[in-house]
């Protein structure tokens, strides 16, 4: 074929303009491009004019499908990749808004690139999966080391009345320093874990008396825990590290 560009590209103009719309919003302009998010929503981007300039903005919307869907950006494969599309696309935000500048000449090809960005992100969609006990101790453990402690994976610890297995035994520390690292879908796997692991507190420091760290970690940021179950723990353990707040706590509660 020799006609490519005069076949297609007035087709290719006019089904682009029949799926894409403009409409005034309050002091903004919203367009809803003929492109679609993960979920199958057209997208929709506002623009607001700054002086000579213009903000194209997804107002977070793309943020909102991946924490609605339990993705964690913070996660590093997806922040890397949150990153190379900000990189690829020159954004100036593009985790909790897909957002960026643009003069009046760049503003369509603006437009469509954030668009594309928007598409792209929401595609971390697909990357969910079952986030499981396993991934939390290993996430855990990672973070141990991290921290410049060594640890015995699993050790088996003496209780009062028999031995009991725990998820890490960090060497190098004063008194026998033990970490329960905990995950549940639910309040009523939590208050069970929780529950369990009282005992087992509860029947080392039968064993050791008060020469014993135990540390429970609680997955707070992918996983449920009341107030009940954290109750539990709070009560029998030494010390209680959220996950969402281990930069400030689980450090200090090792050397304590």
């Amino acid at each position: 074929m020799t006609n490519c560009s005069e076949l297609i590209r007035p087709r290719l103009t006019d089904a682009f303009d029949t799926g894409m719309s403009i409409e005034a919003d309050s002091e903004d302009c919203r367009v809803t491009l003929p492109l679609e998010r993960s979920d199958g929503d057209a997208i929709r981007l506002w623009v607001v004019q700054n002086g000579d300039q213009y903000t194209i903005t997804d107002e977070g919307e793309t943020y909102g499908l991946l924490y609605l869907s339990n993705i964690n950006l913070d996660q590093e494969r997806r922040a890397n990749r949150v990153n190379t599309i900000q990189e690829r696309y020159s954004l100036d935000q593009a985790k909790q808004e897909v957002k960026t500048t643009a003069s009046a000449d760049e503003l369509g090809q603006r437009i469509l690139e954030v668009g594309q960005a928007v598409q792209s992100i929401s595609h971390l969609t697909f990357t969910r999966r079952q986030y499981t006990q396993t991934d939390f101790r290993a996430d855990v453990g990672t973070y141990i080391t991290e921290l410049g402690f060594r640890y015995d994976t699993n050790p088996e610890v003496e209780g009062a009345s028999e031995k009991h297995r725990v998820d890490f035994g960090v060497r190098g520390q004063e008194s026998p320093t033990y970490i329960q690292a905990l995950h549940a879908e639910d309040a009523s796997t939590a208050k069970t874990m929780a529950q369990r692991t009282m005992y087992k507190w509860t029947e080392i420091q039968g064993h050791y008396g008060n020469k014993v760290n135990r540390i429970s970690v609680i997955d707070d940021e992918s996983g449920e825990f009341g107030y009940d179950s954290e109750k539990i723990l709070r009560n029998y353990s030494d010390s209680l590290v959220p996950w969402s707040q281990r930069d400030n706590m689980l450090s200090a509660a090792i050397t304590a």
